[in-house]
């Protein structure tokens, strides 16, 4: 979702684009969408993930009112970036992006690899799954997984053979 332009239906006027998503830790749901006019630069708004009319090669909301008021932040997190390790502190990886259903923005996994930067391509890097029900808690920028987590991870993608080894390894294998 994240760049995908945001457009009003009743003016059919672009709000911009979405430069970030925010999570409610406690009910592990996206519940604000940041846009900006650019996708590099300008002032953000935001609007409730509910406010959403419909998802596809944009996103549809139903007016310009959606980004009228002022949001909170606190309890919410971007997660991208964020650090993941085990109980014990072992280090799992960083967070890449997620997995949400589009529908009720439920989180459903957590995309991780050795940098938690979305720029850098799968093809560089080996990137894993880690599903949210692992999760004990946030902790500033840091997610403390089950100690057992790393036994369930999936990998998603390998770093090609041809690309240069860019990073160490995660911990996970």
């Amino acid at each position: 979702m994240l760049a995908k332009q945001v457009i009003s239906v009743s003016s059919a006027r672009s709000l911009g684009f979405v430069s970030q998503l925010w999570v409610d830790a406690s009910s592990w749901v996206v519940a604000l969408v940041e846009v900006r006019p650019s996708l590099l630069s300008g002032d953000a708004d935001k609007f409730l993930f509910d406010d959403i009319y419909q998802i596809g090669d944009v996103v549809l909301v139903q007016d310009e009112s959606v980004v009228e008021n002022e949001f909170k932040l606190v309890g919410l997190h971007g997660l991208v970036g964020y650090n993941v390790v085990t109980s014990r502190r072992r280090n799992v990886g960083k967070v890449r992006g997620f997995t949400f259903n589009i529908n009720s923005g439920v989180l459903e996994s957590l995309e991780l690899d050795s940098f938690g930067l979305t720029i850098v391509p799968a093809s560089l890097v080996s990137t894993y799954c880690l599903f949210v029900e692992d999760v004990l808690d946030i902790v500033s920028d840091t997610i403390v997984v089950h100690e057992d987590a790393i036994s369930r991870v999936q990998r998603l993608t390998q770093r090609a053979s041809g690309a240069p080894k860019i990073c160490k390894d995660l911990a996970i294998r």
